[in-house]
């Protein structure tokens, strides 16, 4: 294979060069859009943790549903969306620190939450979806 200089290149240059194209995901509009809906819903249902949980259930649920449709959304990609699975599975994780461990919480104490601990979970709830925010942004835009 000849370059555009007039120089020779290998075969396996070529398979190389795309082959590294293949591990490189693309940017979703879907995912991105997943994200940010979820995100603002999420904040507005921390801001609602006043309240003991009974008053919002079906929102909790609700939410719950749509944070693991987006969550198999991804999932369901090839292996270079591994990141965004990952700060996904992260984020809704009952037994984790994020969203899914603030809604267990919420739901297993029945009782609303002090405005300080609400701050800090909006806190780290809005960076962890900006985290992922961030990952679809920085994909390949056709």
């Amino acid at each position: 294979m000849i370059g555009s200089r007039g120089r020779r290149f290998a075969p396996w240059v070529l398979a190389l060069v795309l082959s590294a194209c293949a591990l490189v995901s693309h940017y979703d509009a879907t995912s991105y859009q997943n994200a940010i809906y979820l995100k603002a819903e999420a904040l507005l249902l921390i801001e609602k943790a006043k309240d003991p949980p009974g008053k919002h259930a079906a929102a909790i649920e609700g939410i719950r549903l749509r944070l693991l449709q987006a969550y198999e959304y991804e999932r369901g990609k090839a292996k270079q969306n591994r990141a965004t699975v990952e700060q996904w599975r992260l984020l809704i994780d009952p037994e984790a620190a994020l969203l899914g461990g603030f809604l267990r919480k919420w739901r297993d104490e029945s009782k609303g939450q002090s405005d300080a601990f609400l701050k800090g979970v909006a806190r780290n709830v809005s960076d962890a979806f900006d985290e992922i925010i961030k990952l679809e942004n920085a994909k390949v835009k056709n």
